[in-house]
């Protein structure tokens, strides 16, 4: 008998040979990627395939002589693919035949490494039909799968970090690390099954989580959890989709952000009351614009107008205007740096100033505002740690007669507009910024006003203000604005402001505005 045909023996021949209809039932054999044995009614074999004899390397003698199913089993075990000892043969056959009339399933590994897996089922004549399948690369893929889970375990439990696996299908935790557990409060015996993810999340956070999918973008979000003692705290919480144990999971992180966020609610609360004191100080700074001034005296009359505008919360511009005996006083200048300490050296000099005011000299002071100007700046350089200045513009006005005496400490020169619409600069005598040199000297110059002739002083906030693309105001706009105002135009320095805030077209400020708009007219 030929390799690969069935043997049955001679007195049976018509009996099995008959019931199988070998030809065929050949060729379907064959045709099976896996071994197959059958025996009849009496255990004998009658077919197999040439699968049987690769997997189990058996001879065509040994096949063709149809063994019963239990000298069959003697084979095999006598050689040892059951890993025993010839002594062992007898418990081997014992238990391969019990129970021949109900299915049987088993792997083993054979002593050249491979694996088979045996499937026995009884057939309805008494017969058994024995299926012997190779299916070492498929354990041995199981293996690697196992492997490479164990170590992603191994990997995570190691991990500086709390992480945990849940499913995507069913919502459940199917691993946590030992991070996870002290950050939630669970007991490290407790089985994940039993912990339920609505005792730390809210039904939206776990929608969140469970919402990471392949390729996208991490899911990456901050909110309050609850521990298992049912405290909270803040995590930062990133979920990616990943397949766990051929699971389709959400692989997610948790970072205790609690203190963070109480150090970020103190920040606020401490920017918040900054910001008030900020806001508190812009206030009392800008209590300190005069009011607009309307004087007559004798003939004369004359009209004061200004604006003050901090490019931040307060700032380092100063304006003022008040009346020292039959004069005024105008002053208008520019501290060197800006925000809070720029807006404390110019109240130190407004201060410095209205003190001159109120001394009993303050008419002769004031008479000749050099005299008041190095006083001031004797005082502000005096301990001037910061080296900060202020460029000042101070003048004294006698209203009925129109003179002007002034000094331009280190200032922008102060436009004068004649009733006629021509421009002068008041660009006389004077001297450096105060605050730099204790006994730098000033010297004053003069003009006269007459009706209809405006004096415009300004910071350098308004000419060095910057477009988009970085061009000046400049003076030219500044003289063409001038130019422009006419006799019955009312507040004149708030629309140059708004002129300056237009150019600059919506950049942030460039600098502290201070504007003041002298009037000349009849009384």
């Amino acid at each position: 008998m030929t390799r690969g045909q069935s043997a049955v023996p001679e007195q049976s021949e018509a009996g099995p040979r008959a019931v199988l209809g070998l030809p065929p039932l050949q060729a379907v054999l064959d045709r099976l990627d896996h071994g197959c044995a059958i025996f009849d009614a009496a255990h004998r074999l009658v077919a197999w395939n040439l699968q049987l004899q690769d997997i189990l390397n058996l001879s065509d003698a040994e096949l063709a002589a149809a063994p019963t199913f239990e000298r069959f089993i003697r084979i095999l075990a006598r050689r040892g693919d059951f890993g025993a000892a010839t002594d062992n043969v007898e418990a081997v056959v014992r238990e391969h035949l019990g129970a021949l009339e109900t299915p049987y399933l088993a792997e083993r590994m054979l002593p050249d490494g491979r694996i088979l897996e045996c499937r026995r089922n009884p057939l309805p004549d008494g017969g058994l039909i024995v299926m012997y399948n190779d299916v070492s690369e498929q354990r041995h893929a199981d293996y690697l799968v196992k492997e490479a889970a164990r170590q992603l375990r191994f990997m995570l439990d190691r991990a500086p970090v709390a992480l945990a696996m849940i499913g995507q299908e069913d919502g459940r935790l199917k691993h946590a690390n030992a991070r996870f557990h002290k950050l939630f409060g669970l007991p490290d015996q407790r089985p994940l099954e039993s912990s339920d993810l609505a005792t730390h999340f809210t039904a939206e956070d776990r929608a969140r989580i469970l919402a990471a999918r392949t390729g996208g973008a991490a899911v990456e979000f901050e909110t309050s959890v609850r521990r298992a003692d049912g405290s909270t705290f803040f995590a930062l919480i990133a979920a990616v989709r990943y397949v766990f144990e051929w699971e389709p999971t959400s692989l997610v992180t948790f970072h205790d952000i609690s203190d963070r966020r109480r150090a970020e609610a103190g920040l606020r609360d401490e920017l918040a009351r900054r910001r008030a004191e900020l806001e508190e100080a812009r206030r009392l700074q800008l209590e300190l614009v005069p009011a607009p001034l309307r004087v007559a005296i004798g003939a004369t009359s004359v009209a004061v107008d200004v604006v003050l505008e901090p490019a931040n919360e307060v700032g380092g511009d100063l304006v003022d205007c008040f009346p020292v005996a039959d004069r005024l006083v105008l002053v208008l200048g520019d501290v060197s740096h800006k925000g809070a300490g720029a807006a404390l050296f110019m109240a130190r000099t407004h201060s410095l100033i209205r003190g001159l005011a109120a001394r009993p000299d303050a008419e002769t002071l004031f008479g000749a505002p050099a005299q008041a100007l190095r006083l001031v700046n004797a005082a502000l350089a005096s301990n001037n740690a910061t080296c900060m200045f202020v460029t000042l513009f101070l003048a004294t006005l006698d209203v009925q007669s129109g003179r002007l005496d002034y000094v331009c400490a280190g200032h922008v020169p102060p436009w004068l507009r004649r009733a006629s619409a021509s421009l002068e600069r008041l660009d006389g005598p004077g001297g450096p910024p105060l605050g730099l040199v204790e006994d730098a000297p000033y010297r004053e110059g003069t003009a006269v006003l007459g009706l209809g002739d405006r004096l415009l002083a300004v910071t350098d906030g308004v000419t060095e203000a910057v477009d988009p693309s970085d061009a000046m105001f400049g003076e030219a706009r500044l003289e063409a604005f001038l130019i422009g105002v006419g006799p019955q135009d009312a507040d004149v320095p708030a629309r140059l402001t708004a002129a300056v805030r237009a150019f600059e077209s919506g950049r942030p400020a460039f600098d502290d505005i201070a504007a003041m708009l002298v009037t000349m007219g009849p009384a």
